[in-house]
């Protein structure tokens, strides 16, 4: 299979041939029991957590969302991929407060104070 992968920084995609199997027993044969298993609890945890969102967005309170998760499974749908929102969203909420007002600034136009406060991020590090 083809897998693809770029970067913020150099966006033009570089493209691999790597073989994934098909099925679990292949997996498993390929990789090992205990990597499938924690291949798919990730995947499995990802889709659970964009489920989750679903309803937070519907405005569902903690105990609604809990017991929506006692009924719900993960598909193969879910699982393969999240919508460009969903994964937006989780990488917002990863931000710190400054990197969010700096976001929505550069949003918004004012990519020059972005560039700076980026800057001076770089220099700390």
């Amino acid at each position: 299979m083809k897998v693809s992968a770029k970067t913020k920084d150099k966006p033009t995609p570089v493209s691999v041939e790597y073989e994934v199997p098909d099925t679990v027993a292949a997996l498993t044969a390929a990789f090992g029991e205990d990597v499938v298993a924690s291949a798919a609890k990730g995947a499995i945890v990802i889709s659970l957590q964009a489920f989750m969102r679903r309803h937070i967005d519907k405005g569902s309170d903690e105990a609604t969302i809990q017991n929506e998760v006692k009924g719900w499974k993960p598909d193969s749908r879910t699982i393969i991929k999240q919508s460009a929102f969903e994964r937006a969203s989780g990488a917002i909420e990863k931000l710190t407060p400054e990197e969010r007002k700096a976001l929505i600034a550069k949003l918004s136009g004012g990519g020059e104070q972005v560039s700076t406060l980026h800057a001076g991020k770089q220099k700390q590090a």
